[in-house]
């Protein structure tokens, strides 16, 4: 009889797990700013939707990582209840960000805290404002304003408007940017930039300005379309200094630039992901070449990940990015591969490997410590601060690469081979999408070290 029992509960299960139901109304609640409608647009269902409870749970699970890969909330949670035989209503709870950052500026200019504990000096700071204004009339529209001075001065603004259609698919962003540099790498000696400081003028001034045009299919898939047009100029010392920094062998040079990126990003979550994909193909070209003097640029970026969660604890995940360039003149002004933001070798932070072309490859493996979790702090501030979400993972990981140079390659030994590492390390991940990850690396060339970073390894 109890197993007749069992039989028939499981059967009960099944069955009502099949049955189709109903959205009947989908409410949201904690939005005090951003608007209904962009949050709908991360939903897999709406209301009058008919499917099964078990299909309604799985994108219950994915609409909730949608809405938190907007970065507009901390936290979110979807319940569902389900009134009469066929009837569910959806109750969307969240607790939004705080979107309005006005903050001062004094920040270090070296590539990274390897590069400034070396000399640990303040030297090299910027002081200034900042504002980033996020979610921008509750529709997801971002503000950027920056007046920074000091060792590198900038100013610039931005405005990015990802919906200026009524289906939500099509957005622009408009960027204007000027940069004036007292202190700039001239050339790479040994894959060490070799820097040039002038206490008077500036070294180098660029002058940029675009508008992107970017086309959201679906949820994951992203379309951009890139026109832009700059102007750099250079120091008389820095050209004398290297008569390859600019294509022109001249102290200035302008040229329009377009290019065109595609993006497939099925991450669960973006910021730090143990299941799903990405995929990414930019093309660019910089400059048309009316003349040997004009810049005539052209560069293809693929970039690959995949991530697998093994089980509640274990996860694991590699990634490979390619950078084929159309041509084997690249000034050194251009000529960015290894050792700048997220493409790094691991264990190779104080080295940097120029040069035409590169292939990167990261594996990673990993292990959840502590659980995510959340942490109440008992002082009276807005919700988007009392409640902060923690997790720690450890990881061992092996990374590879491989730089093809052909014309800077001469005293600088990591170009046009392979190069290397392995380790272990910690991550802690909190909220606003922060990182903090601390490695232990063996590179190629037997060097040892700890390592810090403020992003996802992969």
């Amino acid at each position: 009889m109890h197993s007749l029992r069992t039989f028939a509960a499981a059967d009960s299960t099944v069955a009502a797990s099949q049955q189709h139901i109903i959205v009947k109304q989908i409410i949201f609640t904690g939005n005090k700013v951003t608007r209904p409608h962009i949050m709908q647009r991360e939903l897999l269902f709406a209301a009058g939707d008919v499917m099964t409870m078990d299909e309604l749970d799985k994108r219950i699970v994915r609409s909730r990582e949608n809405l938190l890969n907007t970065s507009l909330f901390n936290f979110v949670e979807i319940k569902k209840q389900l009134t009469g035989t066929s009837d569910v209503y959806i109750i969307i709870e969240v607790v939004e960000r705080w979107y309005v950052f006005p903050v001062p500026i004094f920040e270090i200019v070296d590539r990274n805290f390897y590069e400034w504990w070396q000399n640990k000096s303040l030297r090299k700071t910027n002081y200034g404002f900042y504002l980033n204004w996020e979610n921008f009339r509750g529709r997801r529209e971002n503000i950027k304003a920056l007046a920074r001075f000091g060792y590198s001065e900038r100013q610039g603004f931005q405005y990015s408007i990802p919906y200026i259609d009524k289906k939500q698919n099509d957005g622009i962003v408009i960027t204007a940017i000027q940069t004036f540099l007292h202190e700039i790498p001239y050339t790479l000696s040994d894959n060490r930039l070799q820097y040039f400081k002038s206490d008077g003028t500036f070294s180098r001034k660029e002058y940029k300005a675009n508008i992107r045009y970017t086309h959201r299919q679906g949820i994951n898939k992203t379309f951009s379309l890139t026109a832009g047009y700059q102007h750099n100029i250079i120091s008389d010392t820095i050209l004398q200094l290297n008569d390859s920094y600019f294509q022109s062998g001249q102290k200035t040079e302008s040229y329009p630039m377009i290019s065109f990126e595609y993006k497939d990003d099925a991450r669960d979550i973006r910021n730090y992901p143990l299941s799903g994909y990405f995929l990414s193909l930019e093309f660019t070209k910089m400059g048309v070449g009316v003349n040997d003097k004009d810049p005539s640029l052209t560069y293809i970026i693929i970039h690959g990940k995949k991530f697998w969660k093994l089980n509640t604890r274990w996860s694991t995940a590699v990634s490979a990015k390619f950078k084929l360039s159309g041509q084997n003149d690249v000034p050194f002004y251009n000529q960015q591969a290894l050792g700048f933001e997220g493409d790094v070798i691991r264990g190779y932070d104080k080295y940097v490997i120029n040069g035409e072309n590169f292939a990167l490859f990261k594996t990673g493996l990993k292990y959840n410590i502590i659980k995510p979790g959340v942490f109440k702090m008992p002082v009276g501030l807005p919700e988007s601060f009392t409640r902060i979400p923690f997790a720690l993972y450890a990881n061992l990981f092996f990374d590879a690469g491989y730089v093809k140079d052909k014309r800077f390659y001469y005293g600088n030994p990591l170009s046009n081979s392979w190069q290397y590492s392995f380790g272990a390390g910690l991550d802690f991940v909190t909220y606003y999408d922060l990182v903090l990850r601390g490695e232990f690396a063996v590179n190629k060339l037997g060097n040892t070290g700890i390592f810090f970073h403020l992003t996802a390894p992969i």
